[in-house]
C-alpha cells in the first residue's frame, strides 16, 4: 500500500505481547511496529486518540489524510482507550469534519500517466470505471506505473514518497498541550498513559509544581519541531508510556541533550495510577 500509494486506515488496539501476551491488558509496545512494520524504508501516519469521542474524530481525520496524501494511516489505540466507555456527541453538520477527498486528474485518459504529480507531489487517483486505466504494482515505478528498477528511479520514488509528508507536517503532525504555560516540567504522554498523565499533572500543581503535559495525537511522522520547542522553555522531560520504551528514544533523539529526559515505562499489564506517575515526576525533578 505504500509503494502503490493506496489510501486506506489500519486500526492496532494494542495490547500486552509479544505473541498472544496478555490479550486483554494494555500496552503501548506497537509504536515502533506501526513506523516500520515492514521491509524497506516506507511512508505513513499514525494517530493516537486518548478517548472516545477523539476515536470518533480521528476516524475521519485519518480516512482525509489517507486520502489527502495516498498513504496508509494508522489508528493506534491502546486496550486503555478500546475498552473505555464515553459519552460522545455526533455532529449535526459534518461539514466543519475533514473530508475524505481524493485528487482527480485533470487530464484526458489517453495522456493520463498514474503516478504523475504537481508541486504537491501526490498522485491523482481517478474514481474506478471512470475510464482512467494503470499498472498497480509494489515495485519500484516510474510515473506510468510499471517497474523500473534503475537507481534514478528508486531514488525518486522513495523521495518524493517521503517528502509528501514531510513537506507537509503542519498539516499532519498535530499535539495538545495542557497547563504548559508556566511549566518548568514536562510529561510527554499518549493514548491511555495521557489519561494519567491529566489527573498527575493536576495533582502536581496542587501541590505547587510547575508541571504541564504535552500529548502527541499524530505520533507519526514525529512531533519534531513541537518536541524541539519544548524542549527550549523547560528544565526536564519525562516521557510515560505503556512499553519497556520506546518513544522516549525519538524523543532523546530529538532533545539531543538540551535538556535532561526520563522515562517511566509501564509493561506489567497495568496502566499507572496518577499517584505512580506523579512520585515518577517528583523523582525526575529531584
Amino acid at each position: 500500500a505504500c509503494m502503490a500509494e493506496i489510501p486506506l486506515v489500519i486500526v492496532n488496539v494494542q495490547r500486552v505481547g509479544p505473541s498472544t501476551g496478555q490479550p486483554t491488558s494494555p500496552s503501548q509496545g506497537d509504536l515502533m511496529q506501526a513506523r516500520w512494520g515492514t521491509h524497506g524504508d516506507h511512508w505513513l501516519i499514525a494517530l493516537t486518540p486518548a478517548s472516545v469521542p477523539e476515536c470518533f474524530e480521528l476516524t475521519l481525520r485519518a480516512y482525509a489524510l489517507s486520502e489527502k496524501y495516498r498513504v496508509p494511516v494508522v489508528l493506534l489505540m491502546d486496550e486503555v482507550i478500546g475498552h473505555m466507555r464515553e459519552k460522545i456527541e455526533l455532529p449535526d453538520d459534518y461539514s466543519e469534519i475533514p473530508q475524505a477527498e481524493r485528487k482527480q486528474p485533470e487530464c484526458s485518459p489517453e495522456e493520463f500517466k498514474a503516478y504523475a504529480t504537481d508541486d504537491s507531489l501526490v498522485p491523482a487517483m481517478p474514481a474506478f470505471g471512470s475510464g482512467y486505466r494503470w499498472h498497480v504494482t509494489g515495485l519500484v515505478h516510474d510515473e506510468t506505473g510499471f517497474p523500473k528498477g534503475t537507481p534514478a528511479a528508486t531514488l525518486a520514488a522513495t523521495n518524493r514518497q517521503h517528502d509528501k509528508l514531510y513537506n507537509n507536517l503542519d498539516d499532519i503532525v498535530q499535539v495538545e498541550n495542557y497547563r504548559m504555560e508556566d511549566a518548568e516540567y514536562a510529561v510527554i504522554a499518549f493514548g491511555g498513559g495521557a489519561r494519567t498523565a491529566y489527573e498527575a499533572v493536576d495533582m502536581a500543581r496542587r501541590e505547587g509544581l510547575k508541571v504541564g503535559l504535552m500529548r502527541p495525537i499524530t505520533i507519526w511522522p514525529l512531533a519534531d519541531r513541537q518536541i524541539k520547542e519544548l524542549a527550549s522553555k523547560v528544565k526536564g522531560i519525562l516521557v510515560h508510556e505503556l512499553n519497556y520504551g520506546q518513544y522516549v528514544l525519538e524523543v532523546e533523539r530529538v532533545v539531543a541533550g538540551q535538556v535532561p529526559v526520563a522515562l517511566y515505562a509501564k509493561y506489567d499489564n497495568e496502566p499507572a495510577t496518577p499517584a505512580q506517575l506523579l512520585a515518577e515526576i517528583k523523582k525526575a525533578m529531584a
